[in-house]
C-alpha cells in the first residue's frame, strides 16, 4: 500500500467522491465538475479510497434459483425475489441461514441509497444478512429505525435493537431505538406507552420509511410465544381466528387477512397500514415452520421483495397453488 498521510479534509473528500462514484453512479467527469476539482484528482482519490479500505469491492457468487424467483414474482406481484440455492449436502439450519444472507447481501446493499430512512425488524436470517453486509457497506448517512419493540431483554444478535445498531454503524448512519416491548397485553397501557417520549419520538419515522427489512414469525413456537409475550390461551384465540403468522406483531391468515382483533393487546411498532405504505418492504425468512406464514404475507400483498431459500420457496408455491 502506498504510504499516504491522510488529513481529515482529504478523508472527507475521499468519502464524498467514493459515494458519488460507487453509490450515485456519477461519472468521474461529473464528479469533478460538481466538486470543482480535476478529473485526475477524482481518479487519484478513488484509487486511494480502495487502497485505504474506504471502498471495499467484493465479488459475490450468484448462486440463485432464477426460475423460482420468476415464479414467485409472477404469482405474488413482487418486484424481486432472491432465492438461494442450498447445496444438497448442507442440512444445518444455521449454515442455510448464512448462505441466504450471503446470497442476498449484494442485492440489498445496492438498494441502500444515501440518506434513506430504513426500518429494521428482527430474526435469525435477517441477522445473517446484516453480517454479510459488513464487507459491502460504506458511509451513506442513513437513518436506521427499530421498527418493532423487543420480544426479550437478553442480549442477542437477532434482536431488532442490535441489528439497528450494527447497520447504523456500518453505513455511518444514525440509529433510532424503540424502547418498548413488542406486545403489550393491555391496550390502555399500550396507548399510554405510545405517548412516552422514548416511544413517541420514534413513531413519526414509520411514515417516512424508504425501505424496511423484516423477519416473518410463525404463530406457534415464535419468539413472541417462547418469550412469554403471547400466552397459550392467546395463541389459541389467534389460531381459532385463522392466524398463521405475524409481521411486526400484526397477525394474519393464510389468505393474508389481518386478524389483530383476536389478540387482546396491541403491538408496539409500525402499524399494518404503515407497512402497507412502505415503498420497499423486504421479508427475509426460511424454514418449513415459516411456510404458511410466508404464504399468508405474500397473499396480503404487503411485500415488494422476498428473500428465502429454494426449499422454502417450493413449499410456499405448493401450498398456495
Amino acid at each position: 500500500m502506498t504510504d499516504y498521510t491522510t488529513t481529515p479534509g482529504d478523508l472527507d473528500l475521499m468519502v464524498r467522491v467514493a459515494e458519488k462514484y460507487y453509490i450515485e453512479n456519477k461519472t468521474q467527469a461529473q464528479i469533478a465538475k460538481q466538486l470543482g476539482i480535476s478529473s485526475s484528482t477524482v481518479s487519484r482519490l478513488l484509487n486511494r479510497a480502495r487502497e485505504e479500505g474506504i471502498v471495499r469491492i467484493t465479488i459475490v457468487p450468484q448462486n440463485r434459483n432464477r426460475s423460482l424467483e420468476g415464479l414467485l414474482c409472477q404469482r405474488y406481484n413482487l418486484k424481486e425475489a432472491v432465492v438461494a440455492n442450498i447445496p444438497a449436502h448442507i442440512s444445518d439450519e444455521n449454515k442455510v441461514r448464512q448462505i441466504i444472507g450471503y446470497t442476498a447481501a449484494s442485492y440489498i446493499d445496492s438498494l441502500i441509497k444515501p440518506e434513506m430512512v430504513i426500518g429494521v425488524g428482527q430474526g435469525r436470517v435477517l441477522a445473517e444478512l446484516v453480517n454479510a453486509l459488513e464487507g459491502l457497506a460504506s458511509p451513506r448517512k442513513n437513518k436506521i429505525i427499530q421498527i418493532f419493540g423487543a420480544d426479550n431483554m437478553q442480549r442477542s444478535p437477532t434482536r431488532s435493537v442490535e441489528l439497528t445498531r450494527i447497520l447504523a454503524d456500518m453505513y455511518s448512519g444514525v440509529a433510532y431505538y424503540l424502547n418498548a416491548p413488542a406486545l403489550v397485553d393491555d391496550k390502555e397501557l399500550a396507548d399510554k406507552l405510545l405517548t412516552t417520549s422514548v416511544v413517541s419520538e420514534v413513531l413519526p419515522f414509520y411514515e417516512k420509511l424508504d425501505l424496511a427489512l423484516l423477519g416473518i414469525g410463525q404463530l406457534r413456537g415464535s419468539p413472541l410465544e417462547l418469550n412469554g409475550l403471547l400466552r397459550p390461551d392467546q395463541v389459541d384465540q389467534l389460531e381459532a381466528a385463522g392466524a398463521v403468522g405475524d409481521i411486526c406483531g400484526h397477525f394474519f391468515t393464510k389468505e393474508g387477512q389481518l386478524v389483530d382483533e383476536a389478540y387482546s393487546g396491541r403491538a408496539i411498532g409500525a402499524t399494518w397500514e404503515q407497512l402497507q405504505r412502505c415503498p420497499c418492504l423486504i421479508a427475509i425468512s426460511c424454514g418449513s415452520e415459516k411456510v404458511h406464514a410466508l404464504g399468508g404475507i405474500l397473499e396480503a400483498g404487503l411485500l415488494q421483495i422476498l428473500i428465502t431459500d429454494e426449499l422454502t420457496a417450493q413449499e410456499i408455491i405448493a401450498i398456495t397453488a
